[in-house]
């Protein structure tokens, strides 16, 4: 197993990952789609954030179990219904302006290989 070199920071991935997504851009960027037109209970950010990582390889997860993510992770409570009619046009629009935000971002950092 290779080890880890000795100035790793643990939260770097962390650290990139907001700096890529900060709340202002994910926020400017709903709005710029038009997936948010106004301020509701189901925040973008938020949301962005429950399914990037409410997913992964070998992991099975229902709506349902992102629903309830959603709640723990904002404090809100929100009927099945309102979060499921969240699942736009519109949100697969603003879910494709971050993946090609978050691509060029790391093609512009020449000593990454992609």
């Amino acid at each position: 197993m290779a080890s880890l070199p000795g100035n790793f920071d643990p939260h770097m991935l962390e650290k990139t990952l907001i700096r890529m997504f900060s709340p202002e851009w994910l926020q400017d960027t709903a709005k710029r789609v038009k997936y948010v037109q106004r301020q509701r209970k189901v925040d973008p950010f938020i949301l962005f954030w429950i399914l990037v990582l409410g997913f992964g390889a070998g992991v099975q997860r229902s709506l349902a179990a992102l629903r309830r993510n959603y709640e723990k992770k904002s404090s809100e409570k929100i009927v099945a219904s309102a979060f499921y009619d969240r699942f736009t046009e519109g949100l697969y629009k603003f879910l494709t302006e971050c993946l090609v935000h978050g691509v060029a971002d790391l093609a512009s950092h020449a000593s990454l290989t992609l």
